[in-house]
């Protein structure tokens, strides 16, 4: 066989290969159900929101228990987005991209105090749909791997969630 037609039989297998790949990831964002890929989308744009707002946390907060309370999210919620999108991909599911300007209005033009009491309150608020929503997804998700993402970021949801009820909120 000559170098010229080893070279395009290579290539039509190349291009094969990423075929299938790509077909082979599109099939398996066609197996998710409705509830498994509207978990995801919300759950990446809940976790980029969650940084944002521990970035802002980190800045703006003026007690240290809040100060220490958004670094924990900046770090948590990265290291789960960083989770998620793995898996994503692996599911054939594009993510939004990060949206900063999404942040709650809440927080906008607070400062001291008032911006420590209304960064818990959002929180809390903010934990509790997370943890009823990754709950849910849990028990009643199709996809074994995303229940299991779901189920495995628990406890550290509710640890936020405890972490900001102790946040002063008065």
């Amino acid at each position: 066989m000559s170098f010229r037609r080893l070279l395009t039989v290579c290539s039509i297998l190349g291009t094969s290969f990423l075929v299938g790949h790509a077909v082979a990831a599109n099939n398996e964002s066609s197996k998710l159900s409705s509830q498994d890929r509207k978990f995801v989308m919300e759950a990446a744009k809940g976790g980029m929101m969650e940084v944002h707002m521990g970035q802002m946390g980190q800045d703006k907060g003026t007690s240290s228990g809040v100060k220490a309370f958004a670094k924990q999210l900046v770090d948590d919620h990265t290291k789960a987005n960083d989770e998620l999108m793995n898996l994503a991909k692996q599911k054939g599911i594009t993510l939004p991209p990060d949206n900063p300007s999404a942040m709650p209005k809440g927080l906008n033009g607070k400062t001291g105090d008032d911006f420590d009491r209304e960064f818990a309150k959002m929180a809390v608020d903010d934990h509790q749909k997370d943890i009823a929503a990754f709950e849910k997804e849990a028990n009643s998700g199709t996809d074994p791997d995303i229940k299991a993402w779901a189920s495995k970021t628990l406890p550290t949801l509710r640890q936020h969630l405890d972490a900001a009820k102790a946040l002063p909120m008065k």
